[in-house]
């Protein structure tokens, strides 16, 4: 037992919050989770962008997840970086229709991706739909996993 709790004593490979957000906003994408009415949780890839060090995402009226957080906004995202380490946000989402935040959300999104050109309009107009939602996540808690500090 006495090793066991040895094991699970990590704190020597947190990361500060001020690295936590530097992997958030490197990272392509996060796994982000609700829970279904019958509670059994689930997990999407989703894609985020970091505006004025706030983490967003986006979602459609017609998607299981975001029937979900209209409803409770409780979620976890879990971000990861090769070489870095790993970043779990507790929070929640706050969905809204906001055409402003919407645009600059998928502007966002399109500069993370590397759209640019004919395709980046093509592919602006293709997104902005009227059932769009676009939500900033609350942070209550970041658990974090600095791969950095690890004496391999």
């Amino acid at each position: 037992m006495a090793d066991d709790a040895k094991w699970e004593q990590l704190d020597a490979l947190r990361m500060s919050d001020e690295d936590a957000y530097e992997l958030i906003a490197q990272a392509p994408g996060c796994s982000a989770c609700w829970v279904r009415k019958d509670g059994h949780p689930l997990s999407v890839w989703i894609t985020h962008v970091v505006l004025d060090g706030k983490i967003y995402v986006t979602s459609t009226e017609n998607r299981p997840k975001t029937k979900a957080w209209l409803e409770d906004g409780r979620t976890s995202l879990v971000f990861g970086v090769p070489g870095m380490g790993s970043v779990t946000v507790v929070g929640r989402v706050e969905l809204e229709k906001n055409p402003p935040l919407q645009t600059r959300f998928l502007e966002g999104m399109a500069d993370n991706m590397g759209i640019k050109g004919t395709a980046r309009d093509n592919w602006l107009k293709a997104m902005d739909t009227d059932g769009r939602l676009v939500g900033q996540v609350q942070v209550d808690r970041l658990i974090t996993f600095d791969e950095r500090k690890m004496n391999y």
